[in-house]
């Protein structure tokens, strides 16, 4: 006899609420440590210092470009042309600054602008009516060819030897890194300052929440500079996402943003401008390609016709998801980058440490990939059990 709906609805959505909010990347840590601890079993050499340097490096252009994502996620729309554009950006930046010979931050800032612009034309069709899905693969293609214009016949740059390499390879004093991990502790303690006055269980929360980030930011800190300091795209990395966490949390933008992923004709009812914040989203989806584009090249040393290509667009869709940002809009967090980058990066480094075949990389990372959508499904559906038609 099965068991009816009134019995077991109470219970389901008692399980769901709780990882609706404050416990929602919760599932995403166990998973991590899962994995970390598997590898770790295997190899020594896994968890060591320069082994969770090289990893945090790895993941870096994906976070960064998952980042934008996330704020896309966020409104409800989907992309598959970013991780092409950045490798057209970067190479547009590579050939002011290298072969021009432009100031770097000249050649960066019409990077960045180039991305925005490419970001802008195609939302500016979405908010016309025509699905993201279908624009944005028709910009895949697009940007696939216009990156063939912006290459030279040779069909790369190299940027070795140049300022454009020292992007990657430059490192913050272990000193200077420090202070400023303690910088943003104090920071983020301040930004939870209504939480921390305020109710039990809020202050409660905050305090939880501010004892976990101090304990991951110094921690990650002490690991990270124990070679030549803090690597300088891990600290872009970590700039973008405090700023994004300050935008998304704590302005009218952020709750706006979250009003229209979540119920897009309420919001508009409400007053919210949806197409103006849809349009947002996607501008800032274009500025983090342009720089995740321009640190991958740093660390590849050059730019080519692959740049872009690859696993990147799967992966940074992936982490996304994988790290809790709902694919149906309305829910997650620009932490969501962060976590589920580390997820799928420490899945791909450990594979690669231990010498296993490819195919069990892709494997880990799509069953990874379809049990957080599969979560998210349920999350949203209020329910363990499927609806009855």
């Amino acid at each position: 006899m099965s068991v009816s709906a009134t019995s077991r609805t109470p219970l389901a959505g008692r399980i769901t609420a709780a990882f609706e909010d404050r416990l929602r990347n919760v599932p995403v840590l166990i998973v991590l440590g899962a994995i970390w601890l598997f590898f770790d079993t295997r190899s020594d050499a896994y968890l060591s210092s320069q082994n969770l340097t090289n990893l945090v490096l790895q993941i870096v252009t994906t976070a960064i470009l998952a980042l934008g994502i996330v704020f896309v996620l966020l409104v409800g729309e989907i992309d598959l042309s970013s991780a092409i554009l950045s490798g057209v950006c970067a190479t547009v930046v590579a050939n002011y600054a290298v072969t021009s010979g432009w100031n770097l931050y000249a050649a960066l800032a019409v990077g960045v602008l180039l991305g925005m612009v490419a970001m802008l034309v195609q939302a500016l069709i979405i908010v016309f009516g025509v699905p993201s899905l279908i624009v944005t693969l028709g910009g895949m293609v697009v940007f696939q060819g216009l990156l063939l214009v912006v290459l030279p016949p040779e069909f790369t740059v190299n940027v070795g030897g140049t300022d454009y390499a020292k992007i990657a390879s430059e490192h913050l004093p272990t000193s200077l890194s420090f202070v400023l991990a303690v910088l943003i502790l104090i920071a983020y303690a301040g930004s939870r300052w209504r939480d921390i006055i305020g109710s039990r269980s809020d202050r409660t929360w905050a305090l939880v929440s501010i004892g976990v980030i101090g304990v991951a930011v110094l921690g990650g800190v002490t690991v990270l500079t124990r070679g030549n300091g803090l690597p300088f795209p891990v600290l872009i990395l970590g700039v973008m996402l405090i700023v994004a966490s300050y935008a998304t949390t704590s302005t009218r933008y952020g709750v706006h943003l979250y009003a229209v992923g979540g119920d897009r004709d309420a919001a508009q009812r409400a007053g919210i401008p949806v197409y103006r914040m849809v349009l947002y989203s996607f501008l800032i989806l274009g500025a983090c390609a342009a720089i995740a584009g321009v640190v991958d090249a740093s660390r590849q040393l050059a730019v080519s016709n692959s740049s872009g290509g690859g696993p990147l667009m799967l992966n940074a869709i992936a982490a996304a998801v994988v790290g809790g940002t709902s694919l149906f809009g309305g829910r997650g967090s620009v932490w969501s980058a962060l976590l589920g980058a580390l997820v799928i990066g420490s899945i791909n480094n450990g594979v690669q440490l231990l010498g296993y075949s490819p195919e069990v990389q892709f494997f880990a990372t799509g069953g990874v990939l379809v049990v957080a959508v599969a979560m998210d499904v349920v999350i949203t559906r209020g329910s363990l059990w499927p609806r009855r038609a």
